[in-house]
């Protein structure tokens, strides 16, 4: 699998992760509404929506929480840390919730509830909910972010065999000279059949070959097609201005413009966004 295909994995893996999370937080804000008005008809008692999805809140507070919890968990390394963490994100969570029930009745409720009662309530409700839920989620980070590591390790292992794979040089003749020429320094090459026109710095050179052949030689995180005549090197490029129609113009830094065809522009972003991570 190339760097380029892991990244694409890793993306969307986390996506994924996103919309689970935002899901399963929808679905229990809906379980409880509901389960409180089930409560009220057994009860046969009256049913407030506006108090319930007050009270629901609860669930909503995982979104920061588990946020900077996740965070919290990625940047540290020592075991009695993160424990102590997980309690303290608890006990966070059991304090805000009724602080923020508090707050909004305050300021859209013609009735104020109590901070006490509230926090009564959460323990005597959620407290168990919340200790296994931000356990579990201890857990998941663990392995999550174990598994990014490895992820990683494989990507940095990808990338240096790729690396040993590709051309660093590519020699050509200049009038009756052999020339090596440092793939690193090249601009960009565009097709002259039968020929590749090879565009340095120090000026244009003939290659005896096809844009094909040389593209799968070279560095795909550092070489990109971006028209079917022509491949640039990403390194070299100073900026980007897109010309209204889904094409855009690609300025070296030499101050040659090349066009970016609307057809490779989606892969052209996406190594393009990679090489901005390096």
């Amino acid at each position: 699998m190339s760097v380029l295909k892991i990244q694409q994995t890793y993306e969307g893996i986390q996506e994924k992760k996103k919309l689970i999370f935002i899901s399963f937080l929808a679905v229990m804000l809906i379980i409880n509404v509901f389960v409180d008005y089930l409560f009220t008809l057994l009860r046969n008692s009256s049913f407030y929506i506006s108090e319930s999805l007050l009270f629901s809140s609860y669930w909503i507070i995982y979104v920061p929480v588990l946020f900077l919890f996740s965070k919290f968990i990625k940047r540290t390394e020592k075991s009695e840390l993160k424990l102590t963490g997980t309690i303290a994100v608890i006990a966070i969570h059991l304090i805000i919730y009724p602080a923020l029930v508090w707050l909004i009745s305050y300021l859209f409720y013609d009735h104020t509830f109590s901070y006490w009662q509230t926090f009564s309530f959460a323990i005597s409700t959620y407290f168990i909910k919340t200790v296994i839920i931000y356990g579990c989620s201890l857990l998941a980070f663990i392995l999550l972010n174990k598994k990014t590591q490895l992820s990683f390790i494989s990507t940095e292992e990808e990338r240096e065999k790729q690396k040993q794979n590709f051309i660093n040089s590519i020699q050509i003749s200049d009038n009756n000279r052999k020339l090596l020429l440092a793939v690193d320094e090249i601009l960009y090459f565009s097709a002259n059949s039968p020929y590749i026109n090879i565009y340095h710095p120090a000026k244009k050179y003939l290659y005896n070959g096809t844009l094909k052949s040389l593209e799968g030689q070279l560095n795909e995180g550092q070489f990109v097609r971006i028209h079917k005549s022509c491949i640039v090197n990403i390194y070299k490029i100073s900026s980007i201005q897109s010309r209204q129609n889904g094409d855009y113009d690609i300025a070296l830094l030499d101050k040659t413009i090349v066009r970016l065809s609307r057809n490779y522009t989606k892969n052209f972003k996406l190594k393009y966004k990679l090489k901005m991570k390096d």
